[in-house]
């Protein structure tokens, strides 16, 4: 759970000064890390690209400079949108094809290049 995350829920129930102690103690301690917590976070949904995966990093409080920081490489971006376009059971319809990236956070042009070399794959 991202600092933030957990601030907004300890609020809900302890006075402020309270819970900025606890998560002053937490952090010390090595328990509260958002950049694990965003490293963890992408590895754990390698199904989706790096726009999806920026906004529910964001959504869950974690900072603009530790996303950048954990996002997928380029080169990365490719080899992920390649294995989640093979297991797509309708790849031969391009335009499906290129839906079901764009929909999983991937970028246009990453989504092209996927569906071109797995077509090449599949044709020999």
């Amino acid at each position: 759970m991202s600092e933030a995350r957990l601030k907004e829920k300890l609020l809900a129930r302890f006075a402020p000064e309270e819970v900025e102690e606890v998560l002053e103690r937490l952090k010390a301690m090595g328990y509260l890390d958002d950049r694990a917590f965003a490293e963890t976070y992408v590895t754990t949904r390698a199904r989706y690209g790096p726009m999806k995966l920026r906004r529910l990093l964001l959504a869950q409080g974690v900072g603009e400079e530790i996303v950048e920081a954990v996002l997928p490489k380029e080169e990365d971006v490719l080899q992920a949108a390649l294995k989640v376009l093979r297991r797509y059971p309708r790849r031969g319809d391009k335009a499906k094809a290129v839906r079901f990236l764009r929909g999983r956070g991937f970028p246009l042009g990453v989504a092209l290049e996927a569906y071109r070399l797995v077509k090449e794959e599949e044709e020999g």
